[in-house]
C-alpha cells in the first residue's frame, strides 16, 4: 500500500505497456458493444490507444502533484488506483463470460439470458465503480491543491 501511495504513476505506466500490448496483439480486430438499440464499433487498437490515454493523463497528474510536493489524500489514492486498475480488469474479462444460447429448450435459453443479465448488472456496476473512482480522483487532486504543499 506504501508503494500505491508513493509511486501510483509507475502502476498506471505498467498498465499502460499493457493495455498497448493487448491493444496491437488484437489490432483491428472490431469491438461492438451494444446500448439498446445503438451499436457503438470500435477497434481493439483504438480502444486501448484511447484507455491508454486517459490513464496516461491520471499518471502524469500524481507524477506532477508528488514531485511538487503536495499532498493527497492516502485512503483516496489508494482507493483510486486499485478501483482504476482492478474495475478495467474486470470489465473486460466479464464480457468473456457470457452464454451463447443454443435453441436446446427453453428452460435452458432462459436460464443463459437470466446468466447473461447478471453478468451485464456486473458490468454496468465495474462502469460505475470506474467513474466514481475518476470522480474520487477529482476531488483528491482539487483538495491537493486547494490545501497546497503543507
Amino acid at each position: 500500500m506504501n508503494y500505491i501511495q508513493n509511486a501510483p504513476h509507475i502502476l498506471f505506466l505498467v498498465l499502460i505497456v499493457i493495455l498497448l500490448s493487448y491493444g496491437f496483439y488484437r489490432g483491428n480486430e472490431i469491438l461492438d458493444i451494444n446500448v439498446h438499440d445503438t451499436y457503438f464499433v470500435i477497434s481493439w487498437k483504438h480502444l486501448m490507444i484511447l484507455i491508454s490515454i486517459l490513464y496516461g493523463l491520471l499518471a502524469l497528474i500524481y507524477f506532477a502533484l508528488l514531485k511538487l510536493d503536495f499532498s493527497l489524500i492516502n485512503w483516496m489514492t489508494i482507493s483510486h488506483v486499485l478501483i482504476s486498475i482492478i474495475g478495467l480488469v474486470v470489465l473486460f474479462t466479464l464480457p468473456k463470460f457470457m452464454r451463447e444460447s443454443l435453441p436446446v429448450d427453453l428452460s435452458a435459453i432462459m436460464e443463459n439470458a437470466r446468466f447473461n443479465q447478471r453478468i451485464g448488472y456486473a458490468i454496468a456496476t465495474s462502469i460505475f465503480a470506474l467513474l466514481g473512482a475518476q470522480l474520487l480522483f477529482l476531488i483528491n487532486v482539487i483538495y491537493a491543491l486547494i490545501k497546497g504543499r503543507f
